[in-house]
C-alpha cells in the first residue's frame, strides 16, 4: 500500500483556512490537554488533533466517506505534516523574520477574514510550518523533476489516447476456461497469418450479431464503455487484439479498427501555449509520483506512536495505515535527515 500524499492542505498556505495548530474555541475548552501522536522529534496534542478532525469533518467530500476513511485520512494528513517538519528539524530549516512579515502581508490581502479570526501570533506561527513544508518539498522533490521535450511529446500522444474516439469491435467467447484458452489461440494464430479480425468475430463470436456487423459495435469514447472495457481500450493500439476482458456479459477479445482524434493537434508540432499545457500536465504527474514516493520513504522509517485517544473520538493506532517498506534503506535515510558537517579542505603544503 503506498501512503499516498492526497491532503494537499499539508503544503501550502490553506492550512491556515483550516485552523490546523491555531488556538481556536475548540482548544481553548480544553481543560486538560494531553499527548495524541508522536512522530520522530515532532508530538501533538488531542486538541490540535481534533481541531484537524473537525477541518477534515466540514469538507463536503467527507460526506461520502466511511468512519474508517475518514480516520485513515486525518492520520495521514496529522502523519505527513509531522514528518515534513521533522525532516526540517533536522535540516535546521528556519525562515526569516523579513519572509515571514512578507506572507504575512499577502495573506492579509489574500484572505483578510482570517486575521479577524485568529491571532497574528498563531498565522506567523502557521505560516513559518508552511515554509518549512514547502522548503523541504521544494529542495528534496521538486528540485529533482526534470521535463525533455521528448517527453512531453510521449506526454501529448498518451493524453490524446485518453480522449480519443474509437471504432470498437469484439469477439465474444463462452465455454470452460479451457476452451475459451483454445478459441483465443486459434483466433490469434489465425490473426498472425492474414485472416481479418472482422472474418475471425463472424467465425468464432456468440454475439449473434457478429455474422452481419463483423464484430463492429461503433465508435465510442472510452468513459461510454463497460468500466472495464473502456479501460482496456485506453492502452489498446489500432490493429492489435486485446487480452481476454472478463465482464457481466462474458469474455471479450477488443479489437480497434478507427480512431478519431481531437482535431487541431500535432504533438510533433505543439504551440507554445500546447507545449506549455502538456509540460505542466507532465510535471504534475512527476511530482505526484516522486511525491508519494518520497513521503513513503519517511513514514517507513519513522517512529510513530499513538497514545491512548481516551474519550476524544480519535483514533486509535489500529487506523495507522501500513506502509509495505519495499527497499528502503531506513539506516541510509537516518544518515541523510541528519545534516552532513562540511568537510574541511586540506590546506596544500607548498614546497
Amino acid at each position: 500500500m503506498h501512503f499516498n500524499y492526497y491532503s494537499l492542505f499539508l503544503i501550502a498556505t490553506t492550512t491556515l483556512g483550516l485552523g490546523f495548530f491555531a488556538n481556536n474555541v475548540h482548544a481553548e475548552a480544553q481543560v486538560i490537554d494531553r499527548i495524541y501522536l508522536i512522530v520522530n522529534s515532532q508530538m501533538l496534542t488531542r486538541s490540535e488533533a481534533q481541531d484537524v478532525a473537525a477541518a477534515i469533518q466540514d469538507q463536503k467530500s467527507s460526506a461520502e466517506k466511511t468512519k474508517k476513511e475518514l480516520n485513515e485520512q486525518l492520520l495521514m494528513n496529522l502523519v505527513q505534516e509531522m514528518l515534513l517538519l521533522d525532516r526540517a528539524k533536522a535540516l535546521k530549516i528556519e525562515p526569516g523574520v523579513k519572509e515571514i512579515e512578507s506572507r504575512l502581508d499577502r495573506l492579509a490581502d489574500d484572505q483578510p477574514q482570517l486575521l479577524e479570526v485568529y491571532a497574528e501570533e498563531d498565522l506567523k506561527e502557521q505560516l513559518v510550518r508552511d515554509y518549512k513544508k514547502q522548503y523541504i518539498v521544494n529542495r528534496e522533490v521538486d528540485s529533482k523533476i526534470r521535463i525533455e521535450s521528448h517527453e512531453i511529446k510521449l506526454f501529448c500522444e498518451q493524453q490524446l489516447r485518453k480522449e480519443r474516439k474509437v471504432g470498437l469491435a469484439q469477439i465474444l467467447l463462452q465455454g470452460s476456461d479451457e476452451e475459451i484458452q483454445q478459441q483465443v489461440s486459434t483466433i490469434r494464430k489465425s490473426f498472425k497469418s492474414g485472416i481479418t479480425f472482422e472474418e475471425l468475430s463472424k467465425l468464432h463470436s456468440a454475439d449473434i450479431n457478429a455474422k452481419r456487423t463483423g464484430g463492429k459495435l461503433g465508435i465510442f469514447k472510452p468513459e461510454d464503455l463497460l468500466a472495464e472495457i473502456g479501460e482496456a481500450t485506453k492502452n489498446l493500439k489500432r490493429g492489435e487484439i486485446s487480452n481476454v476482458i472478463q465482464t457481466s456479459i462474458g469474455n471479450h477479445l477488443l479489437y480497434i479498427y478507427e480512431e478519431q482524434f481531437p482535431q487541431d493537434l500535432d504533438c510533433t508540432y505543439l504551440s507554445e501555449d500546447q507545449n506549455n499545457k502538456y509540460s505542466n500536465g507532465l510535471y504534475s504527474e512527476k511530482r505526484e509520483a516522486l511525491l508519494d514516493t518520497y513521503m513513503d520513504e519517511l513514514y517507513a522509517c519513522a517512529h510513530i506512536e499513538i497514545m491512548d485517544p481516551g474519550t476524544s473520538g480519535l483514533p486509535a493506532l489500529s487506523a495507522l495505515p501500513e506502509v509495505e517498506k519495499g527497499n528502503v534503506n531506513c539506516q541510509a535515510r537516518r544518515v541523510m535527515v541528519l545534516p552532513q558537517k562540511k568537510k574541511k579542505e586540506k590546506k596544500r603544503i607548498k614546497r
